[in-house]
């Protein structure tokens, strides 16, 4: 068997493109990864198509060779474009791979850890900041089955300065978080994703000590990802689990980032990271460090999928982010992973458990999606709702 063909696929999207790539062989088997990268689909797409003059005419089996070569003999290694263009070719040959030996990717990894995976929402909460429009929306989002929540208390907040947090926005974050405990009751996760805005580790610090009481599973990115030296610092001052990761994108960073003791939970995307064996890396040094793993999951089916196979076999999974679906996804992927009460169930499907359907990728063409204003009051507007199921 011989890589025939590689196809890339930039699918429009509400609030982010997304990038899938399709490997064809010879004896006609096909693959499918996610390379999306939240406001870089051109720059990624190009980098797939550098990726793709290496693959093609190979042997798609041979996953971690062909990873060593993308990653390691092209000199310049690393960073987010390169890293997700590998992330989706890499992704696509274990679909692949699965499904021309008849088995889910989680059996070539090791097998099933576990039989399903607890979900918590995120991208709930944007029809508006006062602590009653949180309260409300979060009550709207546990009736529809969800077991956790994520959100942003403060970083939607018209006037919000990165480096200097007003009280004014400070307290009703607080107060926030205080109304949505209130409405939720004691036993439902709550998870506080800071985004990175805290730009000086004092003001995190603050911010932690202030929602603490409110029993918060975990404190994610309380500052940016570029200095893991602070990241440890706010954790050492912190009685929050910390979560990090989505912008780190090998196990090299994340084994630096666990040494200086920055995290409890670690993060990784699945279209970001390198790729299946990548995630496994990271996932065994986080265990080797008695840390967490909960890949970050905002992105296409296909991500989404790769991430439920991790779920699968990694012994110290944590649970699995889900944010509101484009209302066509299953069109374009169709899956079959059934949610109970909040629980996902492990697919039994080869490979991914994904059918990619091209001629409906066609039907929502790309148009560049900048996410410059990611934590600005009008990025909301532009993320789908959730409806009355959370399949």
């Amino acid at each position: 068997m011989r890589v025939s063909k590689v196809e890339t696929y930039v699918i429009g999207g509400s609030w982010r493109n997304w990038v899938i790539v399709r490997i064809l062989t010879d004896d006609g088997l096909e693959g499918v990864g996610e390379a999306t990268l939240e406001g870089k689909a051109d720059s990624v797409r190009a980098a797939v198509g550098e990726l793709a003059r290496y693959i093609t005419g190979k042997d798609p089996f041979q996953i971690e060779r062909h990873f060593q070569e993308m990653y390691r003999r092209a000199f310049y290694a690393g960073g987010e474009v390169l890293n997700s263009a590998i992330s989706g070719v890499e992704t696509a040959m274990w679909d692949l791979k699965g499904k021309a030996l008849g088995v889910p990717v989680y059996e070539m990894l090791g097998g099933r850890t576990r039989d399903r995976v607890k979900l918590y929402a995120n991208g709930w909460y944007r029809q508006g900041m006062e602590p009653v429009e949180f309260a409300a929306a979060a009550r709207d989002t546990i009736a529809l089955g969800f077991k956790g929540l994520k959100f942003n208390p403060w970083g939607g907040r018209q006037g919000i300065d990165f480096y200097r947090i007003e009280n004014s926005i400070f307290n009703a974050g607080v107060e926030s978080v205080a109304a949505i405990r209130e409405a939720v009751g004691p036993d439902v996760d709550l998870f506080i994703d800071c985004n990175g805005i805290f730009q000086t580790s004092g003001n995190a610090v603050r911010a932690a000590n202030a929602v603490e009481e409110f029993n918060i599973g975990f404190f994610e990115e309380p500052v940016p990802h570029e200095n893991l030296d602070a990241m440890a610092y706010v954790r050492s001052k912190i009685n929050i689990p910390v979560a990090t990761g989505e912008r780190l994108f090998t196990p090299f960073a994340f084994t630096q980032l666990l040494e200086r003791g920055g995290a409890d939970i670690v993060q990784p995307d699945m279209s970001h990271c390198g790729g299946m064996l990548s995630a496994l890396k990271i996932s065994a040094i986080a265990d080797s460090h008695y840390a967490a793993f909960t890949p970050h999951n905002p992105n296409g089916e296909i991500s989404h999928a790769a991430a439920v196979q991790m779920a699968a076999c990694v012994p110290n999974f944590f649970a699995l982010e889900h944010f509101p679906p484009e209302p066509w996804r299953f069109d374009v992927c169709s899956t079959s992973m059934p949610v109970n009460d909040g629980w996902l169930e492990i697919p039994s499907e080869p490979g991914l458990g994904v059918k990619f359907n091209p001629e409906e990728a066609k039907k929502h063409p790309y148009e560049p999606v900048d996410l410059y204003n990611l934590h600005r009051p009008e990025m909301a507007l532009k993320i789908p709702k959730f409806i009355d199921r959370i399949r």
